[in-house]
Formats: structure tokens, C-alpha cells, sequence
């Protein structure tokens, strides 16, 4: 499906050709194409991360009213903080909210695909899951990697939300986007990724309780235990079966893209897992030391 306003060849980055002599009538260019065949354009990126600002200038409009109502910032809240950092993180809600839910959908869709569309977008548009590898899957990784752009950027400006293992994974999977969209492979581990964004969903939630006076109410309660459930979930166990279904077939990883991407991709997917092993240890650690102050 093309971009409005852009040709299906622009759309679809690899110049394809026809080929009498190949199995499927398909000449794929990709090889030569490299990072010249772009299936996400710059400029979609740009425009994206413009939505996300509107967003996040909306927020701040909406946060600094609702601080004014008595009644939202409770006498151990922080109204200046709400108002100073609230806005990136309903930016966050919004966005984890959103790519969890396609994140979700696409998983359900390449579990049926064979592994060769589980592992490569089709070249040809003709291709039955063309769509579910591709076109629907670039939609998603541009919400994605726009996001994390508006974000890296609010958090370089912003002292306050500058946190360093955030710049690192922020810089990291902006990479592995590229990558995987500009080499056109590894839709479905793209998909089980994005799917780990659940847990920022309740991250966010907890943050807004905590800056809004609300640590010690009953959602809080119900947000902290849910918020490490879903985290094991999706960032350790699902992220964890996701890389051993990469390692079982691993010889069929990358196939046609150059080695040196390869082993990069890869090498990022393990750092984020590393990152999350280790962010899953702080979130156990913070777990007991509110227990033992209860």
C-alpha cells in the first residue's frame, strides 16, 4: 500500500524488476540497494515527530489547567513537576498505549506467515504477506522511531528527564529501526519488541500518582505489583522467547542483508535485553524495600 501522495517504487524503497526467470516472476534489487532503499521516508519521520510535539504541547496546556482545579495535586504532590514533566510522559502513555496494541495485532497476524515473512518484508507487493510484514508494520515503526526522536530531544533539553540508560535505549532502538526498515527484514521481531511498551503504559501511570501526591492510595497499590507483572511479562519473558526463536533459526536470519548489519542488529537486541534484565532487578529490589517499609 503506497504512502499518499508517494509512488509505489518510492514507497516501497528496493527498486524491484520483473524476472521471467525467477520463481515468483521477481527480480529483488535489495542487495544493491542497501541504505539508499529507504522504506521509511525522512520526511515522514520529521512529520511525525512534529505530531507528537502537538501532542506534547497539548498536554502541557491540559496538565497546567488541571493544576489549578483543587482537588488533582495533593498535599504530597509536586504541581511544578507535574507541569515541568507531565507532558513527556502522557506523550508516553499515549504512544505505548498505541504501538502495544498494533505491537499485539501484528504478532497475531506473522504467527500464521511463514518464516520467511516472519523474517523478511516480501519484495513484491503481489505477495499475500506483503501487507502484514510491511505496509502495516512501517506504520507502526514510524510511530516508533518518531517518538523516541520527540522524546531523546525533550530529555536533552530537560535536565529533569535526562536519564542516562534512557538516552542509551532510546539511541539504540532508533538505530535497530533504521536498520530493520532501510534492510526490510525481521518484521516479526520488530512486532514482539514493540509489544514491550505494555509495561510503560502503567509506568507512566505510576509516575503521574507519585508526582500527583498519590503514592500512599489504593491504586498505587494495584499500579506498582501490576506494573512489575507486566514488565517480567513482556520486556524478560516475551523479549526472552522472542530472541530464542531468533537463535532456532538462526540460519535463516538476515538472509540477503550484509553480515555486518546482521551482527549489529543483533548485537543491539541483546544490549536492550540486558538493559531490561537490568531494569527488571531495580524494579524487584524497589518491590522489597517498600514492603519492608510497610
Amino acid at each position: 500500500e503506497p504512502s499518499r501522495g508517494g509512488s509505489l517504487r518510492k514507497d516501497l524503497g528496493p527498486s524491484i524488476e520483473r524476472d521471467p526467470g525467477s520463481p515468483n516472476g521477481v527480480k529483488n534489487m535489495e542487495s544493491e540497494v542497501g541504505w539508499r532503499g529507504e522504506f521509511i521516508s525522512v520526511h515522514d519521520v520529521l512529520l511525525a515527530v512534529a505530531a507528537w510535539e502537538v501532542v506534547n504541547r497539548g498536554s502541557a496546556v491540559a496538565l497546567a489547567a488541571l493544576c489549578r482545579r483543587r482537588g488533582f495535586i495533593l498535599a504530597a504532590g509536586d504541581a511544578s513537576k507535574v507541569i515541568a514533566q507531565g507532558p513527556s510522559y502522557v506523550v508516553s502513555f499515549f504512544h505505548a498505549l498505541l504501538v502495544t496494541t498494533r505491537g499485539m495485532w501484528h504478532v497475531a497476524r506473522l504467527l500464521q506467515a511463514p518464516l520467511s515473512a516472519q523474517l523478511k518484508i516480501p519484495a513484491d507487493p503481489s505477495d499475500p504477506w506483503y501487507a502484514a510484514s510491511g505496509s502495516e508494520i512501517k506504520q507502526t515503526n514510524l510511530l516508533f522511531v518518531s517518538f523516541l526522536l520527540n522524546d531523546l530531544g525533550h530529555m536533552l533539553l530537560s535536565p529533569a528527564l535526562n536519564d542516562t540508560a534512557l538516552v542509551i535505549h532510546h539511541l539504540g532502538f532508533i538505530g535497530a529501526s533504521f536498520i530493520c526498515a532501510s534492510y526490510r527484514f525481521l518484521p516479526l521481531p520488530f512486532s514482539w519488541l514493540i509489544c514491550g511498551e505494555a509495561s510503560t503504559i502503567l509506568l507512566n501511570v505510576r509516575w503521574g500518582l507519585l508526582a500527583s501526591g498519590r503514592a500512599e492510595t489504593t491504586a498505587m497499590r494495584v499500579v506498582e505489583p501490576a506494573f512489575a507483572l507486566l514488565f517480567a511479562l513482556a520486556r524478560v519473558i516475551g523479549y526472552g522467547a522472542g530472541l530464542a526463536h531468533l537463535w532456532f533459526h538462526r540460519e535463516r536470519v538476515g538472509e540477503g542483508v550484509p553480515s555486518g548489519v546482521v551482527r549489529s542488529l543483533l548485537l543491539l537486541l541483546l544490549a536492550g535485553y540486558a538493559l531490561n534484565l537490568s531494569w527488571m532487578r531495580k524494579i524487584v529490589a524497589m518491590g522489597r524495600s517498600r514492603k519492608r517499609r510497610a
